[in-house]
C-alpha cells in the first residue's frame, strides 16, 4: 500500500517525528555482527529485492492510493524486527524513487507498511515462543501464516481509519479500499507461510526466529 502525502495532509508531518527515531533505534539495536557476514547480508538484500518486485504488482484504488502485498512478517521471521524495519525502509525507498509515491509520505508509509505489521509479527512470534507448544506446524501456522494475514488486515483498517479522518476521498472509495484487504490477506498469508515452510526445511539457518533445538528436537 502506497499513500501520497496529498491524501494525508494532517498526518505525514507527524509521521516523520515517529518514524525516524524508530529507524535510529533499529540501527542501534540491529545485530550487525550477524548482518555484516557475507551470507546474511546477501540473503537480506536478495529478500528485499524479491519483495520490491512483488510490490510492483499493485492494485490502484484511487490516485495516489495503491495496494500490494507487504512481506513484513516474512522479513521479521527471517531477520528479526530491527533488520526487517531497515529492509522495509530500503524497499520503500526503491518504491518512492520508481513510482508516484512522494518523499513527504515516506514516514507515513513506513509506519503503516513497516512498523505496524513488523511490530505485530514480532509480538505474535514472542507469544508463540512463550506460550504455545514447541511444534514446527504451530510455528508455521501461527507465527507465519496467521500473523501475515492479521498484519495485512490491521494495516488495511489502520490506513482506512487514517484516510477517513484526513483525506477528502468519497465514502465509496474508502469502503472499496477497506474491503480490498480481505482478498489480499490470503495471498499474503500463503506467500509468507509457504516461503517460511520451504526455508525451514531446506535452509533453517536463514530463519533467525527458528531454533532447531526447540522445534526439531526428538523428532
Amino acid at each position: 500500500m502506497d499513500l501520497n502525502s496529498t491524501l494525508i495532509p494532517g498526518f505525514w508531518p507527524w509521521a516523520h517525528l515517529l518514524y525516524w527515531p524508530l529507524i535510529a533505534w533499529a540501527l542501534y539495536r540491529a545485530p550487525w555482527s550477524i548482518l555484516s557476514q557475507r551470507d546474511s547480508s546477501n540473503i537480506l538484500f536478495a529478500t528485499c529485492t524479491a519483495l520490491f518486485l512483488i510490490w510492483q504488482l499493485r492494485v490502484q484504488v484511487a490516485d495516489g492510493l495503491d495496494v500490494h502485498l507487504l512481506g513484513s512478517t516474512l522479513l521479521t521471521l527471517m531477520f528479526r524486527w530491527q533488520a526487517a524495519l531497515l529492509g522495509q525502509a530500503l524497499i520503500l525507498l526503491g518504491m518512492t524513487l520508481t513510482t508516484d509515491a512522494d518523499f513527504a509520505a515516506f514516514a507515513a508509509n513506513g509506519l503503516l507498511m513497516g512498523a505496524l505489521p513488523i511490530g505485530i509479527s514480532y509480538l505474535v512470534w514472542r507469544i508463540n515462543e512463550r506460550f504455545l507448544p514447541a511444534n514446527y506446524f504451530v510455528y508455521i501456522f501461527v507465527a507465519a501464516f496467521l500473523t501475515a494475514g492479521i498484519g495485512m488486515i490491521t494495516v488495511g483498517h489502520a490506513a482506512w481509519w487514517l484516510l477517513g479522518i484526513t483525506s477528502d476521498l468519497p465514502v465509496e472509495t474508502l469502503d472499496q479500499f477497506r474491503w480490498i484487504f480481505i482478498p489480499i490477506m490470503y495471498p499474503e498469508a500463503f506467500l509468507t507461510g509457504g516461503a517460511i515452510s520451504i526455508f525451514v526445511i531446506y535452509k533453517p539457518e536463514w530463519i533467525a526466529t527458528f531454533d532447531d533445538r526447540r522445534y526439531l528436537r526428538n523428532r
